[in-house]
């Protein structure tokens, strides 16, 4: 067995199974698939803890420690890098040449302010040092998917087709815009918020709640 910090690459499950002590959950992450060859690579995880719990170590190792490669192979691959909104704008922050110490402390401030859903360094250092995760490498075959017979029924036609939905192109190139979530993009770019007629910026270190949280400090424009 390699053993990778929180991470064991296993033979097989059966490996698993003889040296995993307590109940335990499986999830899988997909690596590649090749619609060609009709071979889909992928990991299977047995851990304590949820894929949850997996992408909230490994986005915050990611931010406040550094990826070794075989988590960063994981990372890089998981879905939630596009579905879950705080990765994927802290991502695309450090896309864009902000520097990660940045993104971080900006990330914290919008934690504390709005409940944005960044890892604090001690979430990642507990799971750090509560769980372990065991990968199975594994080649599945996908199922054949029936060629195109040149038909397709309308439908006007008798069947249990059901009714033809019409697409609304208006929503496919002008989505909703959820405000909060441009409100977090904002403020993790460029550090300020144009709230109210007023741009509200990072604040100096000296200026802090009394309660421990920051403060936005308004820049009042002359």
């Amino acid at each position: 067995m390699n053993n990778h910090l929180n991470f064991n690459l296993v033979s097989g499950p059966s490996e698993v199974f003889t040296s995993f002590r307590g109940p335990m959950l499986s999830f899988h992450i997909v690596k590649s698939i090749n619609r060609e060859t009709g071979i889909l690579r992928r990991w299977t995880v047995f851990s304590q803890g949820k894929r949850s719990t997996l992408v909230t170590f490994l986005f915050g190792k990611l931010f406040w420690d550094e990826l070794n490669t075989t988590e960063a192979k994981i990372f890089w691959n998981l879905s939630e890098l596009t579905t879950v909104t705080p990765i994927y704008l802290c991502l695309k922050a450090l896309a864009l040449g902000i520097d990660k110490k940045l993104v971080r402390k900006r990330a914290i401030i919008l934690r504390n302010l709005t409940g944005f859903n960044f890892p604090t360094r001690q979430q990642y250092l507990t799971i750090k040092g509560r769980v372990n995760f065991f990968l199975y490498e594994e080649a599945v075959n996908l199922r054949r998917v029936p060629k195109f017979s040149g038909y397709t029924k309308h439908h006007k036609d008798k069947g249990s087709l059901g009714p033809e939905k019409e697409e609304i192109l208006s929503e496919i190139l002008d989505p909703d815009v959820n405000i909060s979530d441009e409100i977090h993009w904002n403020f993790l770019s460029v550090g300020n918020i144009s709230l109210f007629g007023g741009e509200y910026g990072l604040p100096d270190e000296s200026q802090k709640a009394r309660n421990g949280n920051y403060l936005l400090k308004k820049n009042n424009k002359q």
